[in-house]
């Protein structure tokens, strides 16, 4: 009798979750490009967070501070007077941050 890969059919929905992120984040970088800017302070923290969410398999909060960053969201008060924070980031910095989470199983 034919038993499915169940493993398959249970990661199924975090990969599509995975890749749509991916994909948003690739977009973002890409409109930034486009407009010929490096991301902002607010903008830089929000993907990092979302990429060390992502990096977690935490897809919801990885969402959620892409979605901050979209909006160019405020810092969070425990971290806005950091001067880590003001530390600039480029995009292909960000790119490649977004390659090693990809890359890892």
């Amino acid at each position: 009798m034919y038993q499915p890969m169940t493993d398959d059919i249970d990661d199924a929905p975090g990969a599509a979750a995975r890749g749509k992120i991916t994909l948003r984040i690739t977009r973002f970088l890409g409109g930034l490009e486009r407009a010929r800017r490096q991301p902002n302070r607010r903008e830089a923290y929000h993907l990092r967070h979302a990429l060390e969410r992502l990096q977690a398999d935490d897809y919801a909060e990885s969402a959620e501070a892409l979605l901050r960053a979209e909006r160019s969201a405020p810092l969070p008060e425990h971290v806005a007077n950091l001067l880590a924070t003001n530390e600039t980031v480029t995009i292909s910095q960000l790119r490649d941050e977004l390659q090693q989470v990809v890359k890892e199983p």
